[in-house]
């Protein structure tokens, strides 16, 4: 239940289909429907290729950059401020794509970046030992970015770890027009 790789539609719905049971999911006439994650290429049944999702997420700068050394000593994040509790409320995203497959803004326009994307750059900006942020905040401000997302919560309501994209976009939102109006862009 922690790989990311089980999501796949289930009765019209992206699930994480190894934690999901059969008989919360099956339709009223005992029906389930089983296909691929929506949004993304189908490589062969219910496979289909992340390489688009994993892309946006190296677009959205997903990747920690820090400038600490393996000799230095730890750095020390207090677990109470409010850049570690917004960061960790986000950790938890497996890259099952369950939400990428839901959101109704991938489907419509497929240069968004995504929630998983979005959610990942939104972790990073809030990590204070992070060294990007600047560079990170130009890349989810852009036209594919945090402003295309319609708030709609079909990422959320998918999550399978009960992350909320929504919340960590609408963050990256408030930030990058903070950063625009500072001149910080």
């Amino acid at each position: 239940g922690m790989c990311g790789s089980g999501a796949m539609t289930v009765n019209g719905q992206a699930r994480w289909t190894c934690r999901t049971h059969v008989a919360k999911v099956v339709g009223d006439d005992g029906a389930l429907e089983l296909a691929p994650l929506a949004q993304l290429p189908v490589i062969r049944d219910l496979a289909t290729d992340m390489s688009t999702f994993f892309d946006k997420w190296a677009r959205a700068r997903g990747q920690f950059q820090g400038a600490a050394t393996r000799h230095d000593d730890f750095a020390r994040v207090l677990p109470d401020s409010p850049q570690r509790r917004a960061a960790d409320a986000g950790i938890e995203c497996i890259g099952c794509a369950a939400c990428y497959a839901a959101c109704d803004v991938v489907q419509g326009r497929p240069d968004f970046l995504g929630p998983a994307a979005l959610n990942r750059a939104w972790t990073l900006v809030n990590d204070v030992r992070d060294t990007a942020r600047t560079a990170r905040l130009r890349a989810v401000a852009g036209d594919a970015g945090c402003h295309s997302c319609h708030t709609q919560g079909s990422c959320t309501e998918r999550c399978p770890m009960g992350s909320a994209p929504t919340i960590a976009i609408a963050g990256l939102k408030r930030t990058v027009a903070r950063a625009a109006v500072k001149g910080e862009l």
